[in-house]
């Protein structure tokens, strides 16, 4: 892929066109190999703020399309979003833009490409591995009645975060302790069982020995 090939993804004529929801989601979900330079000069000029509201929307919308049961996978995308976050926050000079696009990068190559989660079709018990991104795109497409899947992201959380990117601003640790609220409030309201939670996995005996 050249650059060229790039923005007629995006849809845009020049890098200094990019800055709204559809490009960063074109950009992240190119189901191509964007080479890291190309990436990078597509970013390169995007201004701090801009960065922070794109992370921000982009996240919020995969969090909110997840199974209800799949909490170590939610709390894990969440923590992406705030070291991200954090990054764009201080992409305010070359060195911080960079270290925000190399987590980025990252973050798109675990997503898109490297991570593996096992589904199992409930209709027949086809099982099948799909990447983070294709297994929430199924998930979505459950609620309009298509295949229902069993979905086990537990070969998915093994993903490293530099502690740089997570400690740079004071405010992530705040931010984080939110997310862990909004999880004990799930168990509080009822909708996880405290002793015996459901999470992907952990199916019980005999689903697991079906699966």
């Amino acid at each position: 892929m050249d650059l060229n090939e790039l923005l007629d993804l995006l849809e845009i004529e020049s890098s200094d066109e990019f800055g709204y929801f559809e490009h960063f989601a074109a950009l992240i979900e190119c189901d191509e190999e964007i080479p890291y330079d190309l990436f990078y000069k597509i970013l390169a000029d995007v201004d701090s703020d801009t960065l922070i509201d794109l992370t921000d929307s982009y996240f919020e919308d995969i969090l909110q399309g997840m199974p209800e049961d799949a909490i170590e996978i939610y709390t894990l995308l969440s923590t992406i979003k705030q070291a991200l976050v954090g990054l764009a926050k201080n992409a305010t000079n070359q060195e911080e833009h960079i270290a925000y696009v190399d987590e980025l990068f990252k973050f798109r190559t675990w997503y898109i490409f490297d991570s593996a989660v096992h589904l199992k079709r409930l209709s027949d018990n086809v099982k099948r591995n799909d990447t983070v991104f294709e297994a929430l795109s199924l998930y979505r497409l459950e609620k309009l009645n298509e295949d229902h899947y069993r979905y086990d992201f537990s070969d998915c959380l093994d993903y490293e975060i530099d502690e740089y990117a997570i400690s740079i601003d004071a405010t992530l640790d705040e931010e984080y302790e939110e997310i862990i609220e909004e999880d004990e409030d799930l168990y509080e309201e009822g909708l996880i069982d405290k002793e015996f939670p459901v999470i992907d996995g952990d199916f019980g005996e005999e689903e697991e020995e079906a699966y």
